[in-house]
């Protein structure tokens, strides 16, 4: 019988061993609930809600726009994106391409492309394609915040 107790603890603990961590995730599932929370941003943008829109960012974000200084923390995104509506003619959209969803479930990135256009100084529409990187983590509520949003130009998309 002595024999047996030390074997029947290491059985044991094998087992236990091999059980998933957690609950597993559905990383492909989050992906496309991500891709179309993006999607869901971008009509809020469109629609000119900018404090809906500010709900999409953690409060530790950082935004990273091509030719200025990282703009860290929802107050200097707010800013930021106040004076980009000012702009005459702004407007702003963008598409995701692909994401990536962590195996626990809690951070993704996702490649994506935007399509802004504002007036020169002489008033005529310029349009700018960009690419596009967001970094996302699920906040404390299990709700999708972007952290990272950064960009710069790019060639239009291949039709």
């Amino acid at each position: 019988m002595m024999c047996r107790t030390p074997l029947m603890f290491v059985s044991f603990a094998l087992v236990a061993a091999c059980q998933p961590a957690g609950p597993q995730v559905d990383v492909e599932a989050e992906g496309q609930a991500l891709m179309q929370l993006s999607r869901d941003w971008s009509d809020l943008v469109g629609a000119g809600d900018l404090e809906g829109a500010l709900e999409f960012w953690a409060d530790d974000a950082t935004m990273l726009p091509p030719d200025m200084p990282a703009f860290e923390g929802k107050q200097a995104i707010r800013s930021f994106v106040e004076g980009a509506v000012q702009v005459p003619g702004f407007s702003i959209s963008w598409e995701p391409i692909s994401v990536e969803v962590s195996s626990a479930g809690d951070m993704a990135y996702m490649i994506e492309r935007n399509v802004s256009t504002a007036n020169d100084e002489l008033g005529n529409v310029v349009t700018t394609h960009g690419k596009v990187v967001t970094v996302w983590r699920k906040d404390s509520n299990g709700t999708w915040k972007n952290v990272v949003d950064a960009w710069n130009e790019g060639p239009p998309p291949e039709q």
